[in-house]
């Protein structure tokens, strides 16, 4: 599992962590608690406004409401004379917001920005209202001040941390206190960690460790990114091809470590997939909580009847084709992702187990997938695992080339026009 810095949606329900398009599946036992869900950074655009000082003072409060209304008003008037669609305009009012959460957070909160040890005998900082098991202002490991809740679920909760003497910001899984003994719940988050160690690459989250605190509950460090998930991102719409290619080969590149390092994510998904700046290129695969190593080319069968979701699920994590689940499962699931960036949304792939088999007996509709890049996500989406690549770098190679002949027949034949060095 890894840090979440996913943006909030400019809905109604933002004033509350915004939760993923689509929970993963844990299903340990009938009473297995859900798997971590994800909400949104603190961080976002910073929105230029009218320096305080150039406010004239309202006396009464409803004065004051009246004046918010209009600013909000004319920043949306502005948004649109700059030719800013509907969405771009509330992403400018989500700004705003977090902008003003700061600074409340801020002025309410001080050790946030200089942490202080507290002084001798002095009570903690009482737990937040919202529900966090850690205090906001409290020090985590004796050497993180909590700063704000990233991500929460029914095993756990990822906070974004800021390192009291670097100044450095992390991000920190911890079991949620009702679960710190159960053996079960412990033993995977110590086997993410563990997994996690094994990886080093720039389009992985990287984990500095595993640690417990004076009361025995497990932590997990990681890297704090700071950025939106695809999720978000596809919600302004279709990703162009530049940003597709780049997107793919980043993707590829990280996916490459993980299976070099022995392991399979299972939960390839929009969600789990962070893009810092905005920016396709740069993208980061996070969430390790179902991976599992590869034991003779596939994972062993571990107590997990599904792991990952209907969305982007492999045939294979259905049962399919053996059930047997190795490399060529993260592939298909990422030729979805790809899919659903093109789109602008994901493919209506099921919603149940009957539903998610039949959609996965053929490949999907690929219309919306850029010509260049068909016959490469057209390979990576065969229903059948055996067919599919297990390598995509020669593939990604071979798209800087659209001069070549083909040397094969049938599916190959179609991705070969695209082989370098003819």
């Amino acid at each position: 599992m890894s840090p979440a810095a996913i943006m909030p949606s400019p809905t109604a329900e933002a004033d509350t962590l915004q939760q993923p398009d689509e929970m993963t599946s844990l299903l340990l036992s009938p009473e297995t608690p859900d798997e971590l869900t994800r909400f949104a950074p603190a961080e976002l655009t910073e929105v230029l406004v009218t320096p305080a000082a150039a406010v004239p003072v309202v006396p009464t409060r409803e004065g004051m409401e009246g004046q918010v209304a209009g600013f909000i008003a004319a920043i949306r008037a502005e948004a649109h004379r700059a030719g800013l669609d509907e969405v771009a305009s509330l992403d400018l009012l989500t700004g705003a917001r977090a902008a003003l959460d700061r600074h409340i957070q801020s002025a309410q909160r001080p050790w946030e920005d200089e942490p202080a040890a507290s002084p001798a005998g002095a009570a903690a900082p009482k737990a937040d209202p919202t529900g966090w098991s850690v205090a906001p202002g409290s020090t985590m490991l004796n050497t993180f001040i909590v700063r704000t809740l990233l991500a929460r679920g029914g095993m756990g909760e990822i906070y974004r941390v800021r390192h009291r003497d670097l100044k450095t910001d992390h991000a920190i899984k911890v079991i949620i206190p009702e679960y710190r003994d159960d053996a079960k719940i412990v033993g995977l988050f110590h086997e993410e960690g563990r997994l996690l160690q094994r990886i080093r690459h720039d389009a992985v989250v990287n984990c500095a460790g595993l640690f417990r605190d004076t009361d025995g509950r497990s932590m997990l460090v990681l890297e704090y990114i700071d950025g939106q998930s695809l999720s978000y991102f596809l919600r302004r719409g279709p990703v162009a091809l530049t940003g597709l290619e780049a997107l793919l080969r980043r993707l590829a590149a990280g996916l490459a470590a993980v299976h070099a390092a022995g392991l399979v994510h299972r939960d390839v998904s929009p969600d789990n997939i962070l893009l810092p700046g905005d920016n396709p290129a740069a993208a980061k695969l996070i969430d390790f909580g179902v991976a599992r190593e590869m034991r003779g080319g596939v994972t062993p069968r571990d107590g997990l009847d599904f792991a990952g979701k209907f969305s982007f699920a492999s045939p294979e994590q259905l049962g399919m084709h053996g059930g047997a689940i190795g490399v060529a499962s993260d592939i298909y699931s990422l030729g979805l992702v790809i899919v659903a960036a093109a789109r602008g949304e994901k493919l209506p792939m099921g919603q149940t187990v009957e539903e998610a088999t039949a959609a996965r007996r053929q490949v999907p509709a690929l219309d919306a997938v850029p010509s260049r890049l068909r016959p490469l996500v057209e390979a990576m989406l065969q229903p059948d695992p055996k067919r599919r690549p297990t390598d995509l770098a020669p593939l990604l190679r071979a798209l800087d080339s659209v001069h070549a002949a083909p040397a094969r027949g049938g599916l190959w034949a179609r991705l070969w026009p695209f082989r370098k060095g003819a």
